[in-house]
């Protein structure tokens, strides 16, 4: 009899000590989950559940050359002596860069989680704009974060990108000197083809495959993509005109708008036309008729020809109400990859833009809405985090 226990025992703590990493890294993506979806961690972010087993990160500010400039950036990690996965997180188009208290939330997730993690100040994105020197920046803080060998492990590297950062961190994993040492590539709320998102923010329609639909559009993202578009203006007197419009619109002050639009040169008020567009039919026509730079400059955004050079494994998150970027972006991103078994999307109905969604749900949308909507946010984190092995 004793044999047989013995036995059971023996048994039961092999099963334990061969599947412990999987029981810890459930945990820890359940206590993770939490986290991200409690909105107190975002300014108390070691006081969440992830604090109750695992070490408090250190945050280590650096400066990463590059040129004859220094980029600031912020180094998390646990101080246990050991070599560890790390991932290089890009901020998206926001004010605040590195220092958001979201962003920071995460990093410390991350860090508490496994991760070495680097978030790099983007000059271009802080300035609410895409600018291609974002790309060489992420490029040079990649290299940098695989140059601390003695905390990071270089066969585990990755990139993850937020909202429009996410053309960046895609750029920057296809550069040549990067896209063998990329292990993994994350995208939540990223785009595939800028002019699809034009169409979106100007019209509130997207469509792709089977999925259509309409969403109210949101101002924000008229003056983003205006930010980013206006320096490629030729016409400096149009630019300014421009400039002028958008501040009217801003102000709602209408009757002050049409006279300064008049004096635009037919280009510019091509492109004044897109902004105010609202028939999604017409958004083709118009992007052939507005300042060649502008359309190049979009083109080069488009992530079509950079992920024929990017290997990495992708992990591709997105709300389905998503008022900025269509979640149909990141179907269309998925779908562009060929060899779809080094892909897991998830379209979640728990987000907006990159934040949780803040609403109640019945007990029928609980079962129906949220529950699923939670299994895949769950899988999706826990895949990140698996990463690391």
């Amino acid at each position: 009899m004793k044999r047989k226990l013995s036995f059971i025992l023996g048994c039961l703590l092999l099963l334990f000590v061969v599947f412990f990493p999987q029981i810890r890294l459930g945990t820890v993506t359940a206590l993770f989950l939490r986290d991200i979806l409690d909105e107190k961690t975002v300014h108390e972010p070691d006081h969440g559940a992830l604090a109750w087993v695992t070490p408090v990160p250190v945050a280590e500010r650096v400066q990463i050359s590059t040129g004859d400039e220094q980029i600031p950036a912020d180094l998390y990690r646990v101080p246990d002596g050991k070599r560890r996965a790390a991932i290089l997180l890009t901020h998206g188009i926001i004010e605040a860069g590195k220092d958001d208290p979201r962003l920071i939330r995460f990093a410390r997730s991350l860090a508490r989680s496994g991760f070495v993690v680097l978030v790099p100040e983007l000059k271009g994105m802080k300035s609410f704009r895409i600018l291609f020197s974002d790309v060489d920046d992420i490029v040079a803080s990649f290299l940098y974060l695989a140059s601390r060998k003695e905390i990071v492990d270089e066969s585990k590297m990755g990139l993850l990108g937020f909202s429009y950062g996410a053309g960046p961190t895609f750029m920057a994993a296809g550069h040549p000197s990067l896209r063998h040492q990329v292990k993994f590539l994350v995208s939540f709320g990223g785009y595939y083809d800028p002019i699809n998102v034009i169409r979106f923010i100007t019209t509130g329609h997207y469509e792709y495959r089977d999925e259509k639909g309409f969403l109210k559009p949101e101002p924000y993202g008229k003056w983003v993509f205006f930010m980013n578009n206006v320096d490629y203006v030729q016409n400096e007197r149009d630019r300014r005109l421009l400039r002028e419009i958008f501040t009217k619109e801003e102000e709602k002050k209408k009757n002050e708008i049409f006279p300064l639009v008049s004096r635009l040169t037919p280009a510019g008020r091509k492109l004044y036309e897109l902004l105010t567009n609202e028939d999604p039919r017409r958004v083709d026509d118009l992007m052939q008729s507005v300042d060649p730079r502008v359309r190049e400059y979009l083109e080069k955004l488009s992530l079509a020809p950079v992920l024929p050079s990017i290997g990495a494994y992708l992990l591709i998150g997105h709300g389905s109400t998503d008022p900025l970027i269509p979640y149909t972006e990141s179907l269309r991103l998925a779908d562009a990859v060929q060899d779809q078994s080094r892909v897991h999307v998830a379209i979640l109905k728990l987000f907006t833009h990159v934040d949780p969604a803040r609403k109640s749900f019945s007990p029928k949308e609980f079962l129906t809405v949220y529950l699923p909507s939670m299994v895949k946010f769950y899988y999706l984190i826990y895949d990140l985090l698996s990463q690391q092995r």
